[in-house]
């Protein structure tokens, strides 16, 4: 298998630092989100009371430490990493305070406060903050390329390509601390490594339940792809009847209307085939298992090798319900709307829309470099 080029930021920030080109150096740099290191105890402090930090010199270091993604060295379990872009990094930082930008690789380099500072301030058009750093198709040279587990967390390529992460990475270093905790306890209500678990048996384990969307989904498929919105709409409403479920039906009815309404637009986008249809909304379900694998092993809620079944496991339900990528993405997308958009097609559409084509074209895609049909994992005695 040849991939495509695969860009590599620190053999760029290498060649400009053997050239001496501090300007390239650091107009790369504020394309990049940068990590510093922080102690465990106080990120977890600063999770809790919702403040802001700026970057600080951690771990006795005199000197402020930046790493970009690929430069990140294993701390150890006492120290995990905070994020932002090269201005938040910089902020507050003296003329006569040092900065060093990934210490130990071949583009180390200490710059002083009185260099770095001032450029920042006369460049601000070549910093790209870091809510801005998102669609972006990144796969990492120090992450997976085949196998299984590649396979699967191509699965997940729509969520870590919205969010600018590399989809063949799986490891705590590379997150946020912060913006992992605050996430899971905001948005899922997740704080400790029992509510983790439940949350991901939500997604694809044993307490999995149909949404409604899935559920007229699943409906139509069983009797027959070319069903028509009428025919589609008693057939839900028999179903309510027969399993007791009969308040249910104007809500089902009204998820049925979204879904057609979504598949028009889903053709004249391109995201379907003319007379495509969707088939179920469970690609949402896996991608966002495969990122809650990620946020459980970044924040210590379970081990790698539990994050690694996890995403497994996700790879596999995505094999079982789907034929292609393109079905993939597109059942993805349906289950993203659905939940997030209102029928507005607002920004969570159109942003999934153009991730969709992006995996779909780009020659460095995974998408375009692994089989959907990849073999399972076996495990021999």
């Amino acid at each position: 298998m040849i991939w495509a080029a695969v860009a590599d930021v620190e053999a760029e920030l290498a060649r400009a630092r053997r050239d001496g080109d501090l300007d390239r150096f650091l107009g790369l740099l504020g394309g990049e989100e940068l990590f510093v290191p922080m102690l465990r105890e106080d990120a977890e402090k600063l999770a809790a009371d919702r403040g802001w930090s700026s970057a600080k010199a951690c771990c006795g270091e005199r000197s402020l430490r930046l790493f970009t993604r690929g430069a990140l060295p294993d701390p150890g379990a006492g120290v995990v990493f905070l994020s932002g872009d090269l201005d938040w990094a910089l902020h507050g930082v003296g003329a006569d305070e040092q900065v060093v930008f990934n210490p130990g690789t071949l583009g180390e380099w200490q710059v002083p406060g009185s260099a770095a500072v001032p450029w920042l301030a006369a460049n601000p058009h070549r910093v790209t903050a870091v809510e801005q750093q998102v669609e972006r198709l990144n796969t990492a040279r120090y992450g997976h390329f085949d196998g299984p587990l590649a396979h699967a967390l191509a699965c997940g390529a729509h969520q870590a390509v919205l969010t600018a992460e590399p989809w063949n990475v799986l490891d705590a270093r590379y997150h946020d601390y912060v913006a992992e905790v605050r996430g899971l306890r905001d948005w899922w209500g997740v704080s400790d490594a029992a509510g983790w678990r439940a949350a991901a048996g939500d997604l694809i384990g044993p307490d999995y339940t149909l949404t409604p969307g899935n559920l007229v989904l699943v409906l139509r498929a069983r009797h027959g792809a070319g069903l028509d919105p009428w025919s589609w709409a008693e057939l839900v409403v028999r179903w309510c009847a027969d399993n007791g479920a009969q308040d249910q039906a104007p809500a089902l009815i009204d998820v049925l209307r979204r879904v057609v309404r979504y598949e028009q637009r889903f053709r004249a986008d391109g995201l379907l085939p003319p007379s495509g249809i969707v088939g179920t909304t469970i690609g949402w379900d896996v991608a966002r298992a495969v990122a809650m694998a990620r946020w459980g092993l970044a924040v210590g809620h379970c081990d790698p090798l539990t994050a690694e079944l996890m995403v497994l496991e996700a790879g596999s339900a995505a094999r079982r319900y789907h034929q292609s990528w393109a079905e993939l993405s597109a059942s993805y997308v349906m289950g993203r709307v659905l939940a997030l958009d209102e029928e507005g097609f607002g920004e969570e559409y159109t942003s999934a829309l153009r991730v969709h084509h992006l995996l779909l074209q780009d020659p460095a895609s995974p998408w375009l470099n692994l089989p959907f049909a990849a073999a399972e994992p076996t495990i021999q005695p």
